[in-house]
């Protein structure tokens, strides 16, 4: 009797192979690696829970989030649970929409009107830098020669620049809006993929599978994005999760600086810059804030690192 043979596996999951289980079965395969790390699945609840706020605001708030129905500044109360902000507006109807315009949707301008696309600004600026970066690091990687040394010299020009700077200079030329914040957080993270992806196309074109697929006759095109770009995707995508907490960081930062996301839904950066002038008076209206960016980005980092320390027990 022929040996039963183990099914092969990813770091990603188990592959799928003619009669084997269900999409959804091998998509849970693929999720379970989270709950295999405590680390992992603590980041992974703390994601969620914005997540659940977010979607929880597109149907409900305690209070209509920018009507001013209440005396400014009041610390938390039974009927203001998270207190008020300095135009007497529910802080934590504020914080629940707030969660809106990071995390589930983006506002784009049609004509005379405003449309909503699914998916965060956040989340989008770092799709576009992962899809920009990986192109240019797996053709510098792969093709090497002028192009490797013209693709990295050129990215390299961009990494000299601090982040803040590159992103000032966007918004300076562009103006403000939901698709500016998204370029400038592609541009600006695009050279740090660029340099990953590239690195990873460098040790997988020297595999096996990579040689056979050349020796095949298959085009460059093929062997970067069938075989390499598959192999890679996990580092790739563990490094996208930590880029989307600098993105939440970075519109945060823009809008403590009034330079981020324009009104009339608020963002947690300008409430943030909306209540320092009563800080030493009522702290209140920094602190939430505050903490919901901060317990967000720790948490796509805790996510992060625990899904890079079982990717890793994977590999060995």
């Amino acid at each position: 009797m022929a040996a039963i043979q183990p099914t092969p596996e990813t770091p990603l999951g188990p592959v799928a192979t003619a009669g084997g289980p269900s999409r959804g079965r091998r998509l849970w395969s693929s999720l379970s690696i989270i709950f295999e790390s405590r680390i992992a699945t603590v980041g992974f609840l703390m994601v969620m829970f914005w997540i659940v706020i977010g979607l929880l605001s597109l149907v409900w708030t305690p209070f209509p989030p920018n009507e001013s129905r209440f005396v400014q500044n009041l610390p938390p109360n039974t009927t203001n649970l998270l207190g008020t902000d300095n135009l007497g507006r529910d802080t934590l109807s504020r914080l629940m929409v707030g969660t809106q315009v990071v995390l589930l949707k983006t506002r784009v301008p049609v004509g005379d009107r405003t449309i909503s696309l699914p998916i965060g600004v956040a989340i989008w600026g770092v799709l576009g830098s992962l899809t920009l970066g990986t192109f240019l690091g797996q053709i510098a990687g792969y093709r090497g020669g002028r192009w490797d040394q013209t693709i990295m010299q050129l990215l390299d020009a961009f990494v000299a620049f601090p982040s803040i700077v590159l992103y000032l200079v966007v918004i300076a030329a562009l103006g403000r809006g939901d698709l500016v914040v998204i370029f400038a957080i592609a541009i600006t993270g695009a050279p740090g993929v660029a340099r990953l992806a590239r690195s990873l196309t460098l040790d997988i074109s020297t595999r096996d599978y990579v040689r056979a697929a050349e020796t095949r006759g298959e085009s460059q095109w093929y062997v970067m994005f069938r075989e390499i770009l598959p192999n890679a995707r996990g580092p790739l995508l563990v490094d996208a999760m930590l880029r989307v907490g600098y993105a939440i960081f970075a519109i945060g930062t823009l809008g403590f600086l009034g330079l981020g996301l324009p009104p009339p839904d608020p963002d947690w950066g300008s409430m943030v810059n909306e209540a320092r002038r009563f800080m030493f008076s009522t702290a209140w209206g920094v602190i939430w804030p505050s903490l919901a960016i901060s317990s967000l980005v720790v948490g796509l980092s805790l996510l992060a690192d625990g899904l890079r320390e079982e990717l890793n027990r994977y590999q060995r």
